[in-house]
């Protein structure tokens, strides 16, 4: 009896060791899934992290591209908005009306002034002549215009269209058939600027003036001036 239970207890060993083997093995295998489950959370999260901070640079790199293809920026307003600029001017006269005689035609000036995000003063020296012997003159005006919509302007990529109305006063020597009038003359103008570059900017306008003579009924006309910001 006592032989029998150990030749039974001899052949058992072997499969009580590999239960254990078995169970060992299970047990570690639970174990390192564990330990990849405690770990993955820290894992995700730094690659998380690193997805972030990958974006934010992305961003950051979009935001300076943008940056530079748009006009430079200082205090808020646009740099080409503000400072000193000398231009020059194409004018569709529409009409000169003098001594009861109107003519139409091409001027041409200077403009020197200077604008911020608000204002712009500007002084025009303007010549007219059509080749006709009448209603052709020189004139000068000092020329004060407001942008009505401040830093609000109407954005077309990064291009401002900048609204604006304002008044003139001046000066004007225009040829009669019969004479040269020399008198004063004081109008009104609406207009628009659109940025070309942070340093030029282009002005198509529409100016209207009449005069301290009743020889002179008005001169009007459409007008188009580039200008160079320095």
């Amino acid at each position: 009896m006592k032989r029998l239970v150990t030749i039974l207890t001899v052949l058992a060993l072997p499969y009580v060791s590999s239960a254990e083997s078995i169970d060992g093995t299970l047990a570690v295998d639970a174990n390192s899934n564990a330990t990849a489950q405690a770990f993955a959370p820290v894992q995700s999260s730094t690659n998380q992290q690193g997805v972030t901070s990958g974006s934010s640079c992305d961003t950051n790199i979009k935001d300076v591209a943008q940056a530079t293809s748009l006009p430079a920026v200082t205090g808020g307003s646009y740099s080409f908005l503000e400072g000193p600029f000398v231009g020059l001017e194409a004018s569709g006269v529409l009409s000169s009306k003098a001594d009861s005689l109107s003519t139409s035609g091409i001027s041409f000036g200077l403009r020197f002034g200077a604008q911020n995000t608000e204002w712009r003063t500007m002084a025009i020296l303007e010549s007219y002549s059509n080749g006709d012997d009448y209603n052709d003159y020189i004139r000068a005006l000092l020329q004060l215009d407001y942008y009505f919509l401040g830093l609000d302007n109407i954005m077309i990529d990064s291009y401002a269209i900048r609204p604006y109305a304002g008044l003139n006063a001046g000066g004007i020597s225009l040829d009669t058939k019969s004479a040269n009038i020399k008198t004063v003359t004081y109008g009104a103008q609406v207009g628009a600027t659109m940025n070309l570059t942070n340093q030029i900017d282009l002005d198509v306008g529409y100016r209207y003036n009449l005069s301290a003579s009743d020889r002179i009924d008005h001169t009007t006309g459409l007008s188009v001036g580039v200008h160079y910001k320095y």
